[in-house]
Formats: C-alpha cells, structure tokens, sequence
C-alpha cells in the first residue's frame, strides 16, 4: 500500500479543488477507503503512515475553502478515531496481506466492471448471497486501484442500453462468447493431439 493511498482519491481532490457536491458525493467512499486502511492489511505502521500523511495534508488544504471546511473538518475526526483504533487493536485482529507481486490495474471500462459486480450480487457466488452491491463494488474497485463510484448510476445506463445479442450487459455477453471460443479451441487443440 503506498501511503498517499487516501490522498489520491476523488474525495481529496474535491476538497482541494473547493467542489463541496463533489466532495459531498464522494465522502462515503472515501470514509470506506479508510476504514480499509485501517484494517492493516500492511501492518501498522503503514496504516499510520496513510493515516498521518492524509491528516497533515487535509490540514493543509483545509482553510483555503470555506465550503469544504466543515468536510473537512469531519474527515479529520473520523481519521483522529480511526488512529486511536488502530492503536488499541490487538494483533490477533490484524488482517495479513492477501496477494504479493504487482498490483492490478483494471484497463477496461467503468461500466465493464460494474457489470461485472452486478453480475456477482445477482450470481449469489459471493459470501453465500449475503453481499451489497456497494460493498462488493468497493471491493472489486479496490483491487484495481480505483476508486468507488455511485454504482447505481452506471448501472442506471446499463439498464437503458439498446438490446444486443439478447441483452444489455454486454461486457457480460462478450466476455461469455469468449471464454467460449477459447474452450472450444482448446478442445480442438486436445482432439488434435
């Protein structure tokens, strides 16, 4: 994780910018990127690293825009908590870190991967069912390095696509055919042997 990780995000540059809409739309996402860190999946120091970089950089930022001051000012709160979290929490509730090598990076389409969440939740193949849309979203996003979006949104523009090839998901549709055609070309490959 890298330490300006919550410095990088949408919500920041709202806030920097003096854009309180933007800020307001993006404090939620923000708030689960630092709970996020917070579950120190690389380590604790790491975690106050992020932590204090974020602080000291809002505070920065913070009296050049009166809009976004109050936003800032809960932010700061919110992190100030968090700290203090982090601190008590007992090592046997730290997360280790799940994968190693080189980070992801999604270079597809946004809509492409929120299809690909909404395609999950309706699946039922994630926690048993028992899993949001916002949660997963955040989730997959997360892993590509991206930042959450109003997914709701994005599927709202799916939905009012034209049909093709029997459907408007079609990132989904694509991806079908595909993986299709690989798995009957490796079956000619195997017979041909």
């Amino acid at each position: 994780m890298k330490y300006d990780i919550l410095t990088d995000t949408a919500f920041f540059k709202a806030v920097q910018n003096g854009n309180l809409d933007e800020a307001t739309a993006c404090y939620g996402g923000f708030i689960e990127r630092v709970v996020d860190v917070c579950s120190c999946t690389d380590g604790k120091p790491m975690a106050f690293a992020t932590l204090s970089y974020t602080e000291v950089e809002l505070n920065a930022v913070s009296g050049e825009n009166p809009k976004t001051s109050i936003m800032i000012e809960k932010v700061l709160s919110f992190i100030h908590n968090m700290q203090k979290m982090v601190e008590d929490m007992p090592s046997s509730e730290l997360k280790t870190a799940k994968m190693s090598g080189p980070s992801l990076k999604w270079t597809g389409g946004v809509a492409n991967l929120v299809e690909l969440v909404y395609g999950l939740v309706e699946m039922g193949c994630v926690n048993d069912g028992d899993v949001t849309i916002g949660n997963l979203g955040n989730q997959v996003f997360g892993l590509f390095g991206l930042d959450p979006i109003p997914y709701s949104r994005t599927y709202t523009n799916i939905k009012s696509r034209s049909v093709q090839n029997g459907g408007r998901a079609y990132f989904l549709t694509e991806m079908r055919q595909m993986l299709n055609e690989r798995i009957d070309q490796d079956a000619r490959i195997m017979r041909g042997r």
